[in-house]
């Protein structure tokens, strides 16, 4: 028997917006408070689910994050 995936929620407070993209609230947790949004998410939850709207406004953040941590590898 095959189970049904459930759909989640973005986890920004005031939206009830299905969410497109997961993302690990340790590495995006400074991209969310620049961009002034609050999570409702629980403190041991390790990923936060966002819309994808709430997605673009972190994204320009998370890339410049990522490449920061791609310099520290070589």
């Amino acid at each position: 028997m095959t189970e049904i995936p459930v759909k989640k929620s973005c986890d920004v407070e005031g939206c009830s917006k299905e969410s497109k993209k997961t993302v690990s609230r340790e590495k995006a947790g400074a991209a969310i408070k620049e961009a002034g949004l609050n999570l409702s998410v629980r403190d041991k939850v390790t990923k936060a689910h966002l819309c994808a709207d709430h997605y673009r406004k972190i994204k320009k953040k998370l890339k410049k994050d990522r490449e920061i941590d791609r310099l520290r590898w070589g």
